[in-house]
Formats: C-alpha cells, sequence, structure tokens
C-alpha cells in the first residue's frame, strides 16, 4: 500500500497502548466516559514521515494489535496520522501474527528492520482477512477441558439451557477476579459466548454475563442484578438476588442495579402513560429513539436505541409546549446519570411504577 509522503525506506514501528480497553474505545467506539489523559502510548525515540506505528496493547490477557497508522511528521514535529490498516475493534492476536511471521516480536516500543516490518504488515493484512481460530490458538487450556458438560447445564453468560443451546462447553477460568466473582471454574458456557470469551480483546467472564443485562435507568451502571422471586430449586447463581415471594402488585421488579440500587422492570405496561401536556420539570421513564436513516451516531451501550432511561423531559424546538410531540421537536431527556439523550415521545411514562391502587385514568397530576 502505497503511503503519501513516505520515505525512501519506511520503518515500522511496535508503540504499546495501555489501558486497552480505553484505546478500544478511543480508536473504534467513542464513548462519552472516555477519559483520554488515561490513555497512554509508549513510542520509539525517533520516527520518520511516512513510517508505520503498529499500536499493540501493552496490558491485556492477551497482546492484541488495535490499528496500524502512517505518520506525516518526524518524531520532533506535532501529532498528524492516518490509519493504515484497522482499527481492529476486537483486536488482533499477537500471537496469531507471530505464528504467520514464525518468530515472536519485540516488547513495544520497538522498531522493526525493512524485512522484518514488511514481514509483520503482510501477516497484520492476512490475518485481519482471516483470523486464526482460537482453538489453534488456545492460551487458557479449553481445548483439553472440551469434555461434554452435564444436559441439565446452562451457558454461565447468555443463561441458554442444554436444550436451547445443543452445545455446552467448558470455559477455563484463569483472572482471579472471574474465580472470585463466579466461585469456581471451568464455567459452562455455549458455542456462541465461548467464541466471543476467546475474541483477542474479550471481555471477561463476568462483563460478558453482565452484557446481557440492560444498563440501568437511572446510573447507566453495567452491573445489574436479575431479580428472582419465589423458591427456585438451586441457589441463585452470579448476578442474581433472591428476593423471597411474588408480590400481589401487578408490578414484579426484574433488575436491580448493583451500584445505586435502583429496581425496575423492562415492562413499560408496568408504568403510566403520560400525556402530552405535562411540566418540564417531571421525572419521567422513557426509550432512547431509534437512529434515523442517514445519521451516523457512534455505538455505545449508554445511547443504545431502544433502551429505557429515567430523566427530565425537555422538549426543544418551535411551537407551544404542546407541539412536543411533533416531528420538527427534538425530544431531548436529561437524565438522571447526567447525559442527555433523545428519545422516542411516545414511550414517555411515569418513573414511579402503579400498583393496582395507584393504576388510574390520567387526571392531569403526577
Amino acid at each position: 500500500m502505497p503511503v503519501p509522503g513516505q520515505s525512501e525506506e519506511r520503518r515500522v514501528h511496535l508503540v504499546g497502548v495501555a489501558p486497552w480497553r480505553q484505546a478500544v474505545d478511543f480508536y473504534y467506539n467513542p464513548d462519552d466516559d472516555l477519559d483520554l489523559d488515561d490513555l497512554g502510548f509508549t513510542f520509539p525515540a525517533r520516527w520518520a514521515a511516512g513510517d508505520l506505528f503498529v499500536v499493540v496493547t501493552t496490558d491485556s490477557p492477551s497482546p492484541a494489535v488495535i490499528v496500524v497508522e502512517t505518520t506525516h511528521h518526524d518524531s520532533s514535529d506535532p501529532d498528524s496520522y492516518d490509519q493504515y490498516l484497522g482499527p481492529f475493534d476486537h483486536g488482533l492476536s499477537v500471537a496469531a501474527v507471530e505464528r504467520r511471521i514464525g518468530t515472536p516480536l519485540p516488547s513495544a516500543p520497538a522498531t522493526l528492520d525493512t524485512a522484518s516490518g514488511e514481514r509483520l504488515i503482510a501477516a497484520i493484512s492476512a490475518e485481519e482477512k482471516s483470523p486464526t481460530p482460537w482453538r489453534e490458538l488456545d492460551e487458557r487450556g479449553c481445548v483439553a477441558h472440551s469434555e461434554p458438560v452435564e444436559p441439565y447445564s446452562r451457558c454461565a453468560c447468555c443463561g441458554e439451557w442444554a436444550d436451547e443451546a445443543p452445545v455446552l462447553e467448558n470455559h477455563v477460568l484463569v483472572d482471579t477476579q472471574e474465580l472470585e466473582f463466579f466461585g469456581y471454574g471451568p464455567i459452562v458456557v455455549c458455542l456462541t459466548c465461548h467464541d466471543l470469551l476467546h475474541r483477542p480483546l474479550a471481555p471477561s467472564s463476568d462483563d460478558l454475563m453482565f452484557g446481557f443485562r440492560p444498563l440501568c435507568p437511572r446510573c447507566s451502571a453495567m452491573r445489574t442484578c436479575q431479580v428472582v422471586r419465589g423458591f427456585p430449586a438451586g441457589p441463585p447463581g452470579p448476578g442474581t438476588l433472591l428476593v423471597g415471594c411474588d408480590r400481589s402488585d401487578p408490578v414484579t421488579f426484574e433488575y436491580r442495579c448493583g451500584a445505586c440500587e435502583y429496581e425496575w422492570t423492562d415492562d413499560d405496561d408496568g408504568y403510566q402513560p403520560l400525556p402530552a401536556e405535562f411540566d418540564d420539570d417531571v421525572v419521567v421513564r422513557a426509550r432512547i429513539a431509534p437512529i434515523p436513516d442517514g445519521v451516523y451516531r457512534p455505538y455505545s451501550r449508554t445511547g443504545e436505541p431502544g433502551r429505557v432511561v429515567i430523566g427530565r423531559y425537555a422538549p426543544r424546538g418551535p411551537g407551544p409546549h404542546s407541539a412536543a410531540w411533533g416531528d420538527a421537536i427534538h425530544h431531548e431527556l436529561v437524565g438522571q446519570d447526567g447525559r442527555i439523550y433523545l428519545v422516542d415521545p411516545t414511550t414517555v411514562r411515569s418513573a414511579e411504577p402503579h400498583t393496582w391502587e395507584t393504576r388510574q385514568p390520567w387526571t392531569g397530576d403526577i
């Protein structure tokens, strides 16, 4: 690939970056919580315009390539980079790249000779087009634990039972936090979750499990617990709360936030619809609006369309307040987490769930 303005002898440099989660957000998945002050790069001492930077994670469980960039300046000029390959949202396995070139890579920061650099770029390009299956690189030993699991087992991450996910496998836990969370290991997972857990930049098993839960509508925390009522046959699993008998009210909370302890159900029927006209200072519940065709919005779970959020509804645009349901209005909600969301006005409801006693025809009072 030709690089505009490159030097006669283009060198390839390994650049380290940490923390890896912020690095992925920085390059691929912009998030409004990203603090660039916490993102650190380690560059070689010198480089020239046209050189390539292979940005490699230095703190992830499995080292991975995030992006390959070309620079338009030397080491004494202001920053100016263009993406050359990538970015790779889940990373490209350094072990797979090393396998393709037949030799280990030096630790970042490092500068490769011309021939080694060309082989590295070719290997990264090939790995991007056809990633090496994790089972050929298994660093945890999961393949050795591939014996059949019990037929009544369920996936520890997505919760599917054996009859819903016909193939369940054992996933070896090597991280202390994972072992403390689950209290045992290996864990039983379905094929889909197992593949996700072996991506080069993979979530931890507990993070993947919480990834199947909705974010807290009030504080946007990720770790929300499922609430189980009644008397289950066995003890609740990790991330599940046993709270006793079922309620007699029509609203049964399904989730509780592990950070702010807010409880809610994802069922909108448990919350009273509100009319088109009400005071702006009223706290409401609503769902984030779908992204219109042709409008780009970087993906982030905090702004995921359809997600329930709680805050103060603040329609913006021309016309009287009652016109807030028109197409020309921006239906904003100032969330209790401090973020501003665009919401679907037809989903605006009372923030407090109703009971048999409180569910009545709307009278205009909140």
